[in-house]
């Protein structure tokens, strides 16, 4: 635990955590002028279909948090000195994605905050922005297994993530119902949807079927299969 929250505190700098908090929050104000004169059904039905489309924001915001949790590490040249410490690669990988998650966790809560603000003011019910803040914690977990091992193992971490966000999961899932399932943030938007009382998740969901266990299951997977990654690489890598 030691490991990890000295992984998560090297990358909260005061500056960065500014700017992707204010990333973060970008759905917040397009919610709020879409639903200022609108009644609470339809501020709700806003609500769901803004964060679902708009939300891709904060997926590029724990991009850029998390793949910096081992690059700035390795850049530095302090792995050498942390691998010194009698620590497994099992415990350095899951020590990683914890700082990876509780960076995204940060994240996900500031910018909920925002939007909760919006929503407060145009007195949508507390369930529908519960769903709100489920979804960004759910999508945050599972960005987090997948770029803070991207960080390590690609030179050029951001572009291959912002490849993936942009490319597959917002156009070419849009497009090809069968990746739908491999995106992460229509996965998080089926946990967030099952308990909303009033979800308007649009076309987003595609194939994928609202449903906490269903979505909970895919993410468990996709942790497990981020450690095995991250620690295949930190054996075989370029750090020793």
């Amino acid at each position: 635990m030691t490991l990890a929250i000295h992984l998560y505190r090297r990358v909260m700098r005061r500056g960065r955590l500014i700017a992707l908090i204010a990333l973060s929050s970008v759905p917040a104000l397009p919610f709020w002028l879409s639903a200022y004169d609108a009644g609470p059904g339809e501020a709700e039905m806003l609500y769901g279909d803004i964060v679902a489309r708009l939300g891709f924001s904060y997926a590029i915001a724990v991009l850029i948090l998390t793949v910096a949790i081992l690059r700035e590490e390795r850049d530095a040249g302090t792995l050498p000195y942390i691998y010194m410490r009698p620590i497994s690669r099992e415990s350095m990988a899951a020590s990683s994605i914890i700082a990876g998650i509780g960076a995204a966790l940060t994240l996900a809560i500031a910018g909920w905050l925002v939007t909760f603000t919006a929503a407060a003011a145009v007195g949508i019910s507390m369930s529908t922005v519960t769903a709100g803040l489920v979804q960004l914690v759910a999508a945050g977990v599972g960005y987090a297994a997948v770029f803070v091992p991207l960080g390590y193992l690609v030179p050029r971490s951001i572009l291959a993530g912002l490849a993936y966000i942009v490319v597959v999961e917002y156009i070419l899932a849009e497009v090809v119902t069968g990746l739908a399932q491999i995106s992460l943030w229509r996965i998080a938007l089926s946990i967030s949807a099952d308990i909303a009382d009033n979800p308007n998740p649009g076309d987003m969901l595609s194939a994928i079927t609202p449903g906490v266990g269903g979505g909970i299951a895919k993410l468990a997977v996709v942790l497990i299969l981020g450690f095995v990654c991250l620690t295949w690489a930190l054996r075989k890598r370029d750090a020793l």
